[in-house]
């Protein structure tokens, strides 16, 4: 099935926001991406480019949240961490070091989006939510687990920057040795009480 005007301008936002960040994003290059006419916008986001953008960050969470939600089914924090990372550094390695997180590009970009910093709060609290869940399960205690949920996302998505600005691996494949070995020694207390 062929994605109609409304799914080409949400999948064109988030690959052009991930690559060209929101104040690098406009409408003419959103309607030459997408292959749509400008009408569409309006049609389909009353309030423009900050609905959409808006919209965007959320599809892009959601699609992100799956995945953590795949990856946090294990009883591995650890391989979940892991696997988290291989892929980021899958995307970097694909694009260049010119693909980062859309999630991220919106927290920051409230001046060229209003709503987009709420909508990229909500992601990154699924996320975190998604996380501690894990950990909880595996015995960590909720205040621990939530603590160490935002330092997971917190961490990963500044190593991801990192990376991006000194086109290296090296940000990422540390923080999931430190992180690795927080983790596991959460988990090793919890079941050793």
């Amino acid at each position: 099935m062929v994605d109609g005007p409304r799914e080409r301008l949400i999948n064109s936002a988030i690959h052009l926001v991930r690559r060209n960040g929101l104040a690098g994003t406009g409408i003419a290059e959103l309607l030459e991406h997408s292959k749509t006419a400008r009408r569409s916008i309006y049609m389909h986001f009353p309030r423009g480019k900050d609905e959409l953008i808006e919209t965007s960050t959320r599809a892009a969470g959601t699609l992100m949240s799956a995945t953590i939600a795949r990856l946090t089914a294990s009883d591995d924090p650890a391989q979940s961490i892991e696997a988290f990372v291989r892929m980021w550094r899958s995307i970097l390695a694909d694009s260049d070091f010119t693909a980062g997180c859309p999630v991220v590009a919106a927290a920051l970009g409230g001046s060229e989006a209003q709503s987009a910093p709420a909508a990229a709060a909500a992601v990154f609290r699924d996320w975190e939510r998604l996380i501690s869940a894990q950990l909880v399960r595996l015995g960590v205690p909720t205040a621990r687990a939530d603590s160490l949920a935002t330092m997971t996302i917190g961490s990963v998505e500044g190593a991801i920057v990192l990376a991006i600005a000194s086109r290296s691996m090296q940000p990422l494949e540390r923080t999931q040795l430190h992180l690795t070995e927080l983790v596991e020694h959460d988990v090793q207390v919890a079941a050793a009480r």
